[in-house]
């Protein structure tokens, strides 16, 4: 589920793909060797045929690499949960903040999104990418002006929420669609941010083992 927070109060978005997945399956060795001897058998001579074998052997060979290290990674855990790969505690600021504390904080954090939260409330979300169509940074990597602007004045107030238990891909598909590079993980009531997930967090799973499980 995808809740947006806005001043107008909070509206649901769904975030189905229209097609359905279909899983594609791994190439067994029985049918890699069926379909090798079908395409050979009418042309391939007796010295194309010990090379054949010797193509065929090596085939097996990687083929049996492969479910080995298969069955190496059937211990670990796959990642499928906004839950296991958002950043927690939130580095949030409030709407009083300046946009100088709000580059400075990310900055020393290393980090590209803020929620701006009023108490526990969330208003607001605001982007390093956004804050400087608003400011001049000099070579010392400084805000030069303007520094004393508060954060809300450019803070986005519709903001893109999740849950922590909604599936990664969803997340993924969401972003896409409304071209955002962050969501607020809400807690199950709504009235509490509990973490954050980015494009980034989503590039750095599929950069690991285990895989995510891909579909066409």
């Amino acid at each position: 589920m995808f809740v947006v927070y806005s001043p107008e109060g909070r509206n649901f978005i769904g975030a189905e793909p229209t097609n359905k997945a279909t899983k594609i399956n791994a190439v067994t060795p029985v049918e890699f060797d069926e379909t090798m001897m079908e395409l050979d058998k009418d042309y391939l001579t007796e010295a194309q045929r010990g090379q054949h074998n010797q193509r065929h052997k090596r085939a097996n060979y990687a083929l049996g690499q492969y479910q080995k290290q298969l069955e190496t990674m059937t211990d670990r855990h796959v990642v499928v949960t906004v839950s296991e790969i958002m950043s927690s505690p939130v580095i949030s600021l409030p709407p009083t903040a300046t946009l100088t504390e709000a580059w400075d904080i990310m900055q020393e954090r290393r980090i590209q999104h803020i929620p701006v939260l009023d108490g526990q409330k969330l208003v607001g979300i605001c982007s390093s990418q956004e804050l400087l169509r608003h400011v001049i940074v000099n070579q010392s990597n400084q805000i030069q002006t303007p520094a004393d602007r508060a954060i809300m004045d450019i803070a986005n107030p519709e903001v893109v929420t999740t849950l922590a238990n909604v599936d990664v891909r969803r997340v993924a598909f969401i972003m896409s669609q409304y071209r955002i590079g962050s969501l607020p993980v809400m807690s199950e009531t709504g009235h509490q941010i509990i973490g954050m997930i980015t494009r980034s967090d989503l590039i750095k799973r599929l950069a690991k083992l285990p895989p995510l499980e891909i579909y066409a």
